[in-house]
């Protein structure tokens, strides 16, 4: 597998998993706290905000509405008025079109001013990354909240 193909399958790997874990999720169980964790919603959104900012620094634009910032940024969490998720879920989907349309046709090798990756390469990567840290967050969440078990 070349380079390109490996981010192509990480973004829409990761992309999938996150997808499992919030398909089965009602709003109510979404913006829950269990053990004072922060919920499901806030994990895919901030997965989106993320994901936007990822498109940002390769020169794009970020789907992520200016209000996500508020409820979403690292530091965040907690119990709040969380958007549903049906005004989360197209955000991160949108990101990750644009994700995969820079994953295809950027180059990889093009500079990036980030402190985690130096290239767009290592960015997208790093996107992948950061989901799997946040799929881990919502499979423990929903066990907490007796949701099926997804993976393994």
């Amino acid at each position: 597998m070349d380079p390109r193909s490996i981010v192509v399958y990480g973004l829409t790997a990761s992309f999938t998993r996150v997808q499992r874990c919030v398909e089965d999720v009602s709003d109510s169980e979404a913006v829950q706290t269990p053990h004072n964790l922060t919920p499901i919603i806030w994990q895919l959104g901030h997965l989106a905000l993320s994901d936007g900012g990822f498109l940002r620094l390769a020169g794009g634009t970020s789907p992520a509405p200016e209000l996500f910032k508020g409820f979403f940024k690292t530091g965040s969490g907690g119990p709040a008025g969380y958007p549903p998720l049906g005004e989360v879920k197209p955000v991160f989907e949108a990101a990750q079109r644009e994700l995969e349309r820079l994953a295809q046709f950027a180059n990889l090798e093009q500079p990036v001013e980030s402190r985690n990756c130096a290239t767009i390469g290592e960015m997208l990567i790093f996107a992948a990354y950061h989901r799997g840290y946040h799929i881990g967050k919502m499979t423990t969440l929903r066990a907490l909240l007796g949701k099926p078990r997804l993976f393994g």
